[in-house]
């Protein structure tokens, strides 16, 4: 008994000497997700710490609102012209310092080439990683216009195809789209009230991320073990940026279509307009048009959205190790879509 309990005060003199040694050195890494019965999951507001990145401990810190970016009033300043970016891993971008996100390096750009004469560009970034196309509506209709923007910018993956079909889509605990009779996305929220949902928003799990982001010693221990807070939020290939394979992977781009029209369309009648930023996979970086690009240029001539495709114009190496883009990807992705914007803005006489 004596001697269980000296192993037990020398663990607990080895843990409290671990947590003032990672309080001194700077190390914090609070879990920055949480479950969210209308999105499946999203970040936690007010949430910051150093997290690994491409090239060293990146700084990550997650405004009021709950997205990763500076503060943003609701009510849109005069004279500002807003862009509200929706999307996933590339524009939550937690691999990379803050000022180096293709979103955060658009503003400037914009500003440079006169995109909007007379007025302030001011971008406001949305992206949460593992978002398909049914969260980022959900996360328009819900939240991004009460901002007024004039302008989406909804960035899609390649595997957005996938995560949009629930027979194809690995991680099933977020919302869904099908397509009824006529054709018209309507969406099941029956995740919410998943078995495996509901007993991880019970209390114990919230305390428990609670009492991490005050121990430091159990955030060490956590990103030791690599547990994610979200189970697998993408699927493990991008098939779906190819032609079709089979009927599923058709019917899960006919959804995702189905959706990008809601999204142009919602768009509209709030006071702005939809434009797609198409980013390949990888292996897909270097080469000129994809099966997507062309799919999906034909459904935006058909909707009237611009499709800024960076196939082609990205090499591999800007792609990250542990994915998204390094800052250097960043930067070249800011370039091109800004060049495409501006040249589509018609200018006064």
């Amino acid at each position: 008994m004596k001697r269980a309990a000296l192993l037990g005060g020398a663990a607990l003199a080895a843990l409290a000497a671990l947590e003032i040694a990672l309080r001194l050195g700077g190390y914090g890494t609070p879990q920055l997700h949480q479950l969210d019965p209308e999105l499946g999951w999203s970040l936690r507001a007010n949430k910051s710490g150093s997290y690994a990145g491409e090239g060293g401990r990146v700084r990550v810190a997650i405004n009021p609102a709950g997205f990763r970016d500076r503060e943003h009033l609701l009510d849109k300043p005069d004279p500002v012209y807003r862009i509200a970016v929706l999307g996933d891993d590339y524009s939550e971008a937690m691999g990379v310092a803050l000022r180096d996100t293709w979103w955060w390096r658009l503003e400037p750009e914009l500003q440079r080439c006169d995109f909007q004469p007379g007025k302030l560009v001011e971008v406001l970034n949305f992206g949460v990683a593992g978002y398909g196309t049914a969260q980022e509506l959900v996360l328009l209709q819900t939240t991004a216009m009460r901002y007024a923007p004039d302008l989406v910018l909804l960035q899609f993956s390649a595997d957005d195809i996938i995560d949009n079909s629930f027979a194809l889509a690995a991680n099933k605990l977020r919302p869904f789209y099908f397509l009824d009779a006529h054709g018209v996305p309507r969406i099941d929220e029956s995740f919410a009230s998943a078995p495996d949902f509901a007993r991880r928003m019970q209390t114990r799990y919230r305390l428990a991320a609670e009492l991490a982001d005050h121990a430091r010693a159990l955030q060490l221990i956590r990103d030791l073990a690599g547990q994610a807070f979200i189970a697998p939020a993408h699927a493990e290939d991008d098939s779906g940026f190819g032609q079709p394979r089979d009927q599923l992977h058709e019917d899960a781009w006919g959804l995702t279509e189905a959706l990008i029209a809601k999204a142009a369309d919602y768009a509209r009648r709030n006071g702005a307009e939809l434009a797609l930023v198409v980013v390949p996979p990888a292996r897909e970086a270097g080469a000129a048009t994809s099966y997507a690009d062309q799919r999906l240029a034909a459904l935006g001539a058909k909707l009237h959205v611009a499709v800024i495709a960076l196939g082609g114009k990205l090499p591999s190496a800007q792609y990250a190790r542990t994915g998204g883009w390094t800052p250097a990807g960043h930067r070249a992705a800011a370039g091109l879509i800004a060049r495409r914007l501006c040249r589509a803005t018609p200018r006064p006489g």
